[in-house]
């Protein structure tokens, strides 16, 4: 696989703010943004900045480290899909208003959000991740130390046959704004084995 570089990146919504270097890219959000769509909630978001490239390749992982600092209830960022606006998955840290911050992750197939979280700690705001593509499936996990990672979960989305759009977002669903980092950034070949047994 290539080495990403600066030129092969592509905005989702233009963030007011941001930097883009070989090393790192940094998202500056604004309030009132987030992706979210057709639950019982009866919000809808497509405003958020995001930042993806794109490939037909069927198998590939991307790895990230993401930062950010925030005490504002529902602030996010981590690793991103876009396809369009009704197919999408975002994923990472968000400061929840029990205190704690939230592993969380959201897939949109068909203009429908589900969204899956688990209590974290109260502090970490810097985590590492890996997504994985196997044709339409994916394999999202994460780690502390960018050494040992733990699957958040799997998942397929219908409408990514060819080429996928990936990468990274950062959203203010309340009244705030806070710096995304997205560094050590590396898109490789596939690390998620292919299952080959008939039995689990």
């Amino acid at each position: 696989m290539k080495k990403l570089s600066s030129s092969d990146w592509t905005w989702i919504n233009v963030p007011e703010r941001s930097s883009i270097s070989e090393r790192e890219i940094i998202i500056h959000t604004t309030p009132d943004t987030d992706f979210w769509r057709g639950t019982y909630y009866g919000l809808e978001y497509d405003n958020a900045p995001a930042i993806v490239a794109a490939s037909k390749e069927q198998y590939w992982t991307l790895k990230a480290k993401v930062s950010f600092s925030s005490k504002t209830y529902f602030d996010q960022c981590g690793l991103f899909i876009y396809q369009d606006k009704n197919n999408w998955m975002k994923s990472g840290i968000e400061y929840q208003s029990n205190g704690f911050q939230q592993l969380f992750s959201v897939v949109t197939n068909n203009g429908f959000s589900d969204w899956s979280m688990v209590n974290f700690d109260r502090v970490t705001q810097t985590m590492h991740y890996r997504l994985s593509r196997r044709g339409s499936d994916f394999l999202l996990e994460n780690s502390v130390d960018g050494i040992h990672f733990c699957m958040m979960r799997m998942f397929h989305m219908f409408h990514a046959e060819e080429l996928v759009q990936f990468g990274f977002f950062a959203s203010s669903p309340g009244d705030s704004s806070f710096a995304a980092h997205f560094s050590q950034i590396e898109w490789t070949e596939c690390c998620w084995q292919e299952h080959g047994s008939p039995r689990f």
